[in-house]
């Protein structure tokens, strides 16, 4: 849902918002790189109802990219806010 060039940044906070249906689920998350492996932290987690999703990262062709894994197939709407500072 979000990718950010490991030349450029170093370090990425996110602020993620997920909506299904009548369903909402907001959280933050803090990462940061080595250049080949990537360090992830969640807080600030708040939903109504369930967890609708969980939360990597990994580096792939040049990007820190971060991934969602929806908790079911119900459609639904990621929204993202990203600030990222350089290396």
């Amino acid at each position: 849902v979000a990718s950010h060039a490991i030349g450029t940044y170093r370090s990425v906070k996110y602020q993620v918002q997920v909506t299904q249906g009548s369903a909402y689920h907001t959280t933050e998350l803090t990462a940061i790189h080595d250049g080949t492996n990537v360090a992830l932290t969640e807080y600030g987690t708040v939903f109504t109802g369930s967890s609708l999703a969980t939360f990597d990262a990994t580096i792939s062709s040049g990007n820190m990219l971060l991934q969602v894994t929806m908790g079911s197939s119900a459609s639904s709407t990621i929204k993202v806010i990203s600030n990222a500072i350089s290396v």
